[in-house]
Formats: C-alpha cells, structure tokens, sequence
C-alpha cells in the first residue's frame, strides 16, 4: 500500500534535469566536435535517453519504494523524467539554434530545397518558393524547438515503456 502513497514526479523532477543536462552536453560536444546532424553518430543520444531513463526508474524503485515498483510506476518515474528532460533540450534547442549555431536555420533550407529539386526536378521556381517559405515558417528557432521537444517527448515516452517491463519488480508477498 506504501508505493501508491510515493509521486514518481519529485524524484523524476530531479533525474530529468541531470538527463537533460547530460544531453545539452553531448549535444555541445558533437557541435564543437562538427558532428553533422544526421550523422549515425547522434543516435547514441538515444542510448543516452534510455540509459538516464533506466537509472531513473530503477532508483526511484530502489531508493523510494523499497525496491518494488508497479509497471504503471514505472512508466510514470520514466515519462516524467523524460518529460522534464525534454524541457530542458528544448529550452536549450532554442538557444542553440539563435545563438551557438544561427546557420543551422539555413542548412535545413538548404537541404529542404536540394531534397525537393531531387524528388521533382520539373518544379517551377514559384512552386519551389511556396514550398520554401512552408519550409521557413516551420523551420524557425521556436519551431525547432517545439518539434525538438515534441519528438524527444515521444521518444522518451516510447522507451519508458519498454523499460518499465524490464524495471518492475512486483511484491508477492503483499498480494
């Protein structure tokens, strides 16, 4: 009865800023190493993710609830710490686009542009300009942003529920 008493949201507030700042700092190091973003080598951000949160779940079982925790509790230390894990790379995707690397902006344009004379090379210039200033409008710092934290969310989501099943540990004997 004593784990229904314990909020995963205070110690997942707590995991999620050191996950978060454990990402803004990988981020920084694969910009200052002039990593390209599509590069194989970011998708160890994701290894990151699952890692931080596997050590969340699995500490707030350990440390909080005796080392028994619900599948359900699990995937709520999980979706919290990511959330607020997604909250501090989007605040940091902000200022990394603005300020740290303002020409990320017109990469995306760029390779938005040559994508659409590749696929179809019989485009007008005036389709091509409409479909840019599309491109533009969800290509800004804020925009980047919001997709930014939408899709680390969504992520983080995903792996919360898969390492919930990994990370449960029911108690048997109070059933």
């Amino acid at each position: 009865m004593e784990e229904k008493k314990k909020s995963a949201f205070m110690p997942s507030l707590a995991m999620g800023v050191y996950l978060g700042v454990v990402l803004i700092i990988f981020s920084l190091i694969m910009f200052l190493l002039d990593i390209d973003h599509e590069s194989p080598i970011m998708y160890i951000s994701y290894v990151i993710l699952a890692a931080g949160l596997f050590w969340s779940i699995v500490s707030f079982r350990d440390k909080q609830l005796g080392g028994f925790i619900e599948y359900g509790k699990a995937f709520s230390a999980g979706f919290y710490t990511g959330l607020f894990a997604s909250i501090l790379a989007g605040i940091f995707t902000y200022f990394y686009v603005q300020y740290i690397d303002p020409g990320l902006v017109e990469e995306i344009l760029i390779k938005a542009e040559e994508g659409m004379l590749e696929q179809n090379p019989d485009m007008s210039n005036e389709q091509l300009e409409k479909a840019l200033s599309l491109t533009e409008m969800f290509a800004s710092p804020i925009m980047i942003c919001v997709w930014a934290f939408l899709a680390n969310v969504v992520v983080s989501t995903i792996l919360s529920l898969i390492i919930a099943i990994f990370a449960k540990r029911e108690n048997k004997q109070i059933a």
